[in-house]
């Protein structure tokens, strides 16, 4: 019975251990895959060029540069100068009111080429996109993102500021993932008012300059070439004015992945640690066990087992311990991750690795830590141990 009592607590090291790795190891895997298709949304294929908002000394320093903000003319510039470009949108962000709607919404109104919904996989639910044509003659028409659309149906109009806008089309529910990356945010298309370039201005809107654009190459591969490229053309036509930044989700892609082994191997340091003290408790138990077991092993070897018998034997018991302090861990583990995911509403990824990594180690710990009192025990002078009372 005692035995047994001192088996059951030095195996505990091993199940908190194994717990811990799954635990830790989910909530990370959960959380880099949201990370990883935060930035898939972009578009691993897109590179973004986005306005930057300047203080008062940088727009006298940007003025002196001559530089004139993010423009059209840089959206020419980039296609004319970078090979392997698919296409190249433009988008303006619009600040006006918007009557009629609900009080609870607040729309984005942006102003967007045609092209725009192609390059991020936006789909059209009912009516159509705005069209090259819209853009040319500068009609008054918008499409609504799925969320603002309510009772507005197609061909019937909203009022922006003292302009109303023909409503030809509403977009299909985008499944945003909540949260933002490093660098740059998902937008809310549910929640935007989109209008043709050009219209913006009927609306008050007189500075030239645009809120982003957005450039797709025709491979993946190719992304980081263009952006170098991208890099230094709007170097020379910004005057090495910084009113500009680069997004690459691409690279952004790769740092969170990199990030993410980097979190993956801190894991398993912690996770090493909290084994290697449980393996400690399985050697001393496993120690005590061959001091009480003397007179079985003198017998053993009486009637002929060799020495690589007894170590096997011990060491296999060593193994079954900790491997059923392992399996003992992961339904534990199993239980705190159900958990966490109730009360924090975190996205936990159980994954094969994360289950069998722990198992595995659990087993390497018991053959590191049991071939010592399993080489002692082999070791045992048989005549004395038929002795010992």
């Amino acid at each position: 019975m005692q035995h047994k009592l001192r088996s059951a607590l030095s195996i505990l090291g091993i199940i908190c251990g194994v717990a811990a790795v799954l635990a830790m190891f989910s909530v990370g895997e959960g959380a880099g895959q949201d990370v990883i298709r935060q930035i898939e949304q972009l578009g691993i294929r897109n590179i973004y060029v986005k306005a930057v908002v300047l203080t008062e000394e940088q727009k006298i320093k940007a003025g002196e540069n001559l530089s004139q903000g993010l423009n059209l003319k840089d959206k020419e510039r980039i296609r004319a100068g970078c090979p392997h470009i698919n296409d190249v949108a433009c988008l303006k962000e619009v600040k006006a009111s918007v009557f009629g709607m609900p009080k609870d919404i607040s729309p984005q109104i942006v102003a967007v080429s045609s092209n725009y919904p192609n390059l991020l996989n936006l789909f059209v639910s009912e009516g159509r996109f705005i069209a090259d044509q819209d853009m040319a003659e500068k009609n008054p028409v918008c499409v609504l993102g799925s969320s603002i659309a309510g009772n507005s149906g197609l061909k019937t109009y909203i009022r922006i500021e003292n302009h109303l806008f023909k409503i030809v089309g509403i977009l299909n529910r985008f499944d945003r993932k909540t949260g933002q990356t490093a660098v740059v945010s998902i937008r809310n298309y549910n929640e935007m008012i989109f209008i043709p370039l050009g219209t913006e201005q009927a609306l008050n809107q007189t500075m030239p300059e645009l809120s982003e654009i957005m450039v797709q190459v025709n491979k993946a591969d190719q992304v980081l070439g263009a952006g170098e490229m991208i890099k230094r053309i709007l170097a020379v036509s910004h005057h090495q004015t910084e009113d500009y930044q680069i997004v690459i989700p691409r690279e952004l892609l790769t740092q969170a992945q990199k990030t993410r082994r980097t979190f993956n191997m801190v894991i398993g340091s912690v996770a090493g640690i909290s084994l290697i003290i449980g393996g400690i408790g399985i050697m001393n138990i496993m120690l005590a066990t061959v001091s009480e077991r003397t007179k079985e092993i003198g017998i053993r070897r009486a009637v002929g087992a060799r020495r690589i018998d007894i170590v096997i034997q011990f060491l296999t018991e060593a193994v079954i311990l900790t491997l059923t302090g392992g399996i003992l861990g992961i339904a534990a583990g199993l239980a705190a991750i159900r958990l966490i995911s109730i009360y924090t509403g975190w996205n936990m990824a159980i994954t094969f690795s994360a289950i069998a990594l722990p198992l595995l180690m659990s087993v390497v710990v018991g053959i590191f830590f049991g071939l010592y009192p399993a080489r002692q025990a082999a070791k045992t002078d048989p005549i004395r141990a038929l002795r010992n009372e």
